[in-house]
């Protein structure tokens, strides 16, 4: 194995990287009185202690704008039961559709938008933003969390989720 990435057909990279297991997750955002919300493959834990999320975020996403302009941030962990509302996240934008309004939600903290119904759920103080490629890693203090019902959904299923894609 060579460590040049040129060398790697981007055929052959992409079905690497989808092997990687990754959690369905429902990020929340709100600034200027608008939420906002996206569905990201690119979650995890970074510390615990303090307990730590960070969570990547394409710069052409709406939320990527609220993201940056808000304290805080939501993670919501959809059942394997919420594979529409997960679709409905990840497939349409903010700019055409207020996404929120469609589901039951939630206002944590200081008005950040999180599913209702979902297996778990946490509300995070952004404490940096580590700028990465096409994305940036935003990495947040869990300042609330619950563990709600079922387990989540598991694992990333690809181009179902893929922005632009019906």
């Amino acid at each position: 194995m060579s460590d040049k990435s040129s060398a790697i057909s981007p055929e052959i990279l992409e079905n690497a990287l989808r092997s990687l297991p990754a959690p369905v997750a429902i990020i929340g955002a709100t600034s200027g009185g608008v939420l906002g919300g996206l569905t990201a493959a690119w979650v995890t834990r970074v510390s615990l202690e303090p307990a730590m999320m960070l969570v990547a975020v394409g710069h052409e996403r709406y939320t990527y704008d609220l993201m940056n302009n808000s304290e805080y941030f939501s993670i919501s962990l959809p059942a394997e039961s919420q594979v529409k509302e997960a679709r409905l996240f990840g497939l349409k934008s903010r700019r055409d559709v207020d996404k929120w309004a469609q589901v039951d939600h939630d206002l944590l903290g200081e008005g950040i938008p999180a599913l209702r119904h979902c297996t778990t759920r946490f509300l995070c103080r952004k404490v940096e933003v580590v700028k990465t490629g096409d994305h940036d890693c935003f990495v947040g203090v869990v300042v609330a969390a619950e563990k709600k019902s079922e387990e989540p959904a598991l694992p990333m299923r690809g181009a179902d989720y893929a922005p632009g894609r019906e």
